[in-house]
């Protein structure tokens, strides 16, 4: 299957997807298997980066902060981890560009962990969710971050059990890997539509 380039009998696909759920639930894994598979893929955290960079958003988080430029992604994350006031502010400087990063972007499938909390959901066409479940995403928090508050991690996103209503597929992890593999591969096919062709070279 990896390797392989798709095409829908030469019709330019122009289908967005989003890719979400719960920390470590395996998002990154499956838009890598729809990477090998062919398709184009994007982060909405990498957008995020990007838009950081920006001079104007950099002054405006500098504001926000009380700090100077250029802002220290660190002390970012713990100023919006301990203030819902700071990470609104925050979410409204850099969510434009991020939108119109996602709105621009030639992806077909896009991992977006905060869609729903967002409200970006309506910028695609379908949605995954991907679970693995509260117990083996607790295990794999653990096995990840040692002794790290692995619940309040996991408590300050949504739960995939409430992302799960919002998902035209949802794709669980926490099943044997070719299992996930091939149930992606089928899944990504009837989102498209496509008559698969593989292209060497």
């Amino acid at each position: 299957m990896a390797g392989g380039s798709f095409a829908s009998r030469g019709t330019v696909v122009t289908m967005r997807v989003a890719v979400t759920g719960g920390i470590a639930e395996g998002k990154t894994t499956v838009v890598r298997y729809l990477a090998e598979l062919g398709f184009q893929t994007a982060s909405s955290d990498q957008f995020a980066r990007e838009c950081f960079q920006e001079p104007d958003v950099q002054r405006q988080l500098a504001k926000i902060l009380d700090s100077d430029e250029p802002v220290v992604p660190a002390r970012l994350r713990a100023a919006i981890e301990s203030s819902s006031s700071v990470r609104r502010q925050v979410n409204r400087v850099m969510h434009p560009g991020v939108v119109s990063r996602i709105q621009a972007s030639k992806a077909q499938f896009i991992e977006v962990p905060l869609l729903i909390e967002a409200c970006l959901h309506p910028l695609f066409d379908q949605v995954w969710v991907v679970t693995c479940g509260p117990e083996e995403q607790l295990r794999r928090l653990r096995e990840r971050d040692g002794t790290s508050p692995v619940g309040t991690l996991v408590e300050s996103q949504l739960s995939s059990f409430a992302k799960t209503p919002f998902g035209d597929v949802v794709v669980r992890t926490n099943l044997p890997l070719e299992t996930v593999k091939r149930f992606v591969w089928h899944a990504a096919k009837h989102a498209f539509g496509l008559e698969i062709a593989r292209f060497e070279g």
